[in-house]
């Protein structure tokens, strides 16, 4: 081979490794800008996040506490009155507001946890008031249908109770979560 064609050989070869170069270089830039926008986005929305979470926490706290009455069969009081089942059908919802403000603000998964609790505390304010008729009427069978329903509403008011506290933990998660692992 001649010193010429060495030299322009020579020249390609130079020239592909620094467009190479360049071409990893850039790469590598755009994904630093990439991740580093990410990160800033994440940053961005975890403070609005987070007081949506807490606001939907505090009123979850208080539908708790209007429907922790109902978690035990022995303290479901013999006669429900009116101003039990409107306090907790206000509760009820307040807590269906939060949930739209969750789900929109997301995750995913922290939405749907927000959209069970919000559609089992309707379920449960059902609950109490069929058992409120229930428990008013008299006649045969009133005790037997009385029974199921105590202990469908017991079992209603647990779940809520326990979605409640899975919703905090996917709350807590999402708000840690930085964007590191996908």
């Amino acid at each position: 081979m001649d010193a010429g064609v060495a030299a322009v050989l020579g020249a390609l070869a130079g020239s592909v490794a620094t467009i190479g170069a360049a071409i990893a270089t850039g790469w590598a830039q755009r994904e630093g800008a990439r991740i580093s926008a990410r990160a800033e986005h994440r940053r961005e929305r975890r403070g609005p996040r987070q007081e949506i979470y807490k606001e939907f926490i505090s009123v979850a706290s208080v539908f708790r506490a209007e429907s922790g009455r109902f978690t035990y069969r022995e303290i479901i009081p013999d006669v429900i009155d009116r101003a039990r089942v409107d306090s907790l059908n206000e509760a009820a919802k307040t807590m269906k507001d939060c949930a739209l403000s969750v789900a929109l603000a997301g995750p995913r998964r922290v939405s749907q946890e927000a959209i069970k609790i919000e559609r089992m505390s309707r379920d449960l304010v059902t609950l109490v008031l069929i058992l409120k008729q229930v428990m008013e009427h008299s006649g045969e069978g009133r005790q037997r249908l009385e029974r199921s329903y105590r202990k469908r509403t017991v079992v209603a008011a647990r779940k809520v109770d326990k979605t409640i506290e899975g919703f905090v933990l996917r709350a807590q998660a999402a708000l840690d979560d930085d964007g590191s692992v996908s």
